[in-house]
């Protein structure tokens, strides 16, 4: 067999391979055709007016979720455990120190989960119901500001020592390093007794 045949069929056998992934994967892409939305969203008479734009498909319109949480009044995040956005309605329990708050539990044992950035990852805390100080102390987030570092607080408190007529809370904070005082603070609601 000459060079140049051998150089043919080795070309054709590549380029085969090259257009394998390519219509391995085109019967699973689909194409969609966006436009410009050339009209407002308005909230509460709030105008969205976010640096993505607003985009229609055959008179459906798309919006970025995120720029919308403020006027929606939802918080809106990214679970990266269970791969998947998640929209909450009502109390956002957030600031600039604590985001992506969860809590289970109930009747005295809880979780709380949560994303903080904090200097030297240090999380303070206490439990309260307004009058009385159930517990107080701290945990490490797994990264310290500026980056966002997870946490997880374990709550038990004995169930005789619940309040009976009350909103048990949980306070989460952070203690300059100035001065000791408390920053950030962010209330999140573990139990409502009545």
């Amino acid at each position: 067999m000459n060079k140049s045949l051998r150089h043919l069929i080795l070309g054709i056998a590549i380029g085969a391979l090259l257009m394998l992934p390519t219509s391995l994967f085109a019967g699973t892409l689909t194409q969609f055709i966006l436009v410009n939305a050339r009209y407002p969203i308005v909230v509460d008479e709030q105008v969205y007016e976010g640096d993505l734009p607003i985009l229609n498909y055959e008179g459906s319109t798309y919006v970025p979720l995120r720029a919308l949480s403020d006027l929606l009044n939802v918080s809106i995040s990214w679970n990266e455990t269970r791969r998947q956005v998640e929209i909450t309605h009502g109390e956002r329990m957030e600031n600039q120190a604590f985001r992506n708050i969860a809590v289970s539990g109930t009747q005295g044992n809880y979780v709380v989960t949560g994303e903080a950035r904090v200097f030297e990852a240090t999380i303070q805390y206490e439990v309260e119901d307004g009058h009385v100080i159930f517990l107080d102390g701290f945990v490490t987030a797994s990264e310290g500001a500026p980056g966002w570092g997870t946490f997880t607080i374990n709550i038990s408190i004995p169930e005789a020592d619940l309040p009976d007529n009350a909103t048990l809370m949980l306070i989460l904070f952070e203690e300059s390093a100035k001065d000791g005082s408390r920053l950030h603070e962010l209330p999140v609601t573990l139990e409502v007794f009545s």
